[in-house]
C-alpha cells in the first residue's frame, strides 16, 4: 500500500498533465501512486497517462463515462486510492522535488489530518514564476475554522481556499467527507473547511512548494489554456449557508462568529454585483430610450417625419420642430 495517492482531477489537460506527473516522479520520497481521473477529456489527455502508466505502474488512469466537474472527478480518485494519505494536484500545477516529504513531516510532528503549504504563483503568459503569496520560513502554523474563513472575505490579500492540501484517507471515510458536485466553484474551500469542522486539526507549512499556474496572466491578461475556472457568486453563497445551518449550532463560538462573518460578506459582495448589473442595465436602457427621446418621444418624431413628409408632397414649406432648422436641400 502506497503511503500517499496522488489526485489529479484532469480535463483536456494534454498540455499540461506531463510536466504535473513529472513534478510527482521528481519527488524525494518512492512510495505514492498517481491517480488521474480524467473527466471525458477531448483531447491527448488520456493516452498520455496510458503512456506514462505503461512505463511507471504507479500512475493510474481512471475514465469517466460522462463530464461531471473536479469534484466528481476527486471523489472517484478518492474512492480509488489506496494512500494512507491524499495529496491534491491540480493537472495544469507542479510540485517542489521534496513537498511530499517535508509535508508528512508537518502532519506527524504537528498530529494534523489535514496540511497546507505556501504556494508559489506561476505566470503561464511571461513564462516565470511570481514569488511566494506568504511570508516564508521553516515554520508551521495552525490553520483553525476562523483563520480559514476570514481568508475568504472579499479583499483579502491571500485567499487559504487556493491551498492544495494532503489530507488523511482514514479521516476522510470515518467522517464521509467528499468534495460536494453542487457546487463547481470554490469546491477546494469548501471541502477544507467540511475537514476542519469536523475536528481535523489542520496546519500551514510556511514554505512554499506548490507551484500554482495563475488562472490569468498578469502581464498579458491571457487566460491561462489549462483554467477551468468561472467565478460563480452563486456557489459562495451556497458554501455560505450550507456551512451555517450545519455547523452554526455546534461550532465554537469563535467559529460560528466566523461562519456568521463569511455569510455577511457574502451577502454584501452580493448585493454589490446586483447594484453593479442594475446599474448596467439601467445605463443601457437610458442610452437605449435617447435614441427614441432626443429631445422628443418617439410619437412624437414620427408625427414630425409624417408632417415633413406632406409638406414635401404638397409643396408646403416645411415646418422644423421648435429648436431645430430645417436644411433647404431636399
Amino acid at each position: 500500500m502506497p503511503r500517499v495517492s496522488v489526485l489529479i482531477a484532469a480535463y483536456n489537460a494534454a498540455a499540461y498533465i506531463e510536466q504535473a506527473l513529472d513534478s510527482v516522479v521528481a519527488q524525494t520520497i518512492p512510495d505514492w501512486e498517481a491517480v488521474v481521473a480524467d473527466d471525458c477529456s477531448t483531447d491527448d489527455t488520456c493516452a498520455i497517462v496510458e503512456r506514462r502508466s505503461a512505463v511507471d505502474p504507479r500512475i493510474r488512469l481512471l475514465r469517466a463515462e460522462r463530464n461531471g466537474g473536479p469534484s466528481a472527478a476527486r471523489n472517484r480518485a478518492i474512492d480509488a486510492a489506496c494512500g494512507d494519505w491524499l495529496a491534491v494536484l491540480d493537472a495544469d500545477d507542479r510540485w517542489r522535488s521534496h513537498r511530499l516529504e517535508r509535508m508528512l513531516a508537518a502532519a506527524q510532528a504537528e498530529g494534523a489530518v489535514i496540511v497546507a503549504d505556501n504556494y508559489i504563483r506561476y505566470d503561464e503568459g511571461s513564462k516565470q514564476e511570481l514569488g511566494a503569496v506568504l511570508p516564508v520560513d521553516g515554520g508551521v502554523s495552525s490553520i483553525t475554522p476562523a483563520r480559514f474563513l476570514d481568508s475568504e472575505r472579499p479583499f483579502v490579500t491571500v485567499r487559504f481556499g487556493l491551498l492544495k492540501p494532503i489530507v488523511s484517507r482514514t479521516f476522510l471515510n470515518a467522517h464521509a467527507i467528499r468534495y460536494s458536485t453542487e457546487i463547481r466553484y470554490a469546491e477546494d474551500f469548501h471541502f477544507f473547511m467540511m475537514v476542519l469542522l469536523a475536528g481535523g486539526r489542520g496546519v500551514l507549512v510556511h514554505e512554499p512548494l506548490y507551484i500554482y499556474t495563475l488562472p490569468q496572466s498578469m502581464t498579458s491578461k491571457t487566460v491561462s489554456g489549462g483554467t477551468r475556472t468561472i467565478p460563480k457568486h452563486a456557489d459562495r453563497m451556497w458554501i455560505a449557508q450550507t456551512l451555517l445551518a450545519q455547523h452554526g449550532e455546534t461550532a465554537s463560538s469563535q467559529t460560528r462568529a466566523a461562519l456568521h462573518r463569511y455569510r455577511r460578506s457574502m451577502a454584501t459582495l452580493g448585493e454589490g454585483a446586483s447594484r453593479t448589473r442594475f446599474v448596467a442595465q439601467r445605463t443601457q436602457r437610458e442610452r437605449l430610450a435617447a435614441r427614441c427621446n432626443p429631445p422628443f418621444g418617439c410619437s412624437q418624431l414620427w408625427m414630425d417625419s409624417a408632417r415633413h413628409q406632406t409638406a414635401a408632397s404638397t409643396g408646403r414649406p416645411r415646418i422644423a420642430p421648435l429648436g431645430r432648422q430645417v436644411s433647404s436641400r431636399r
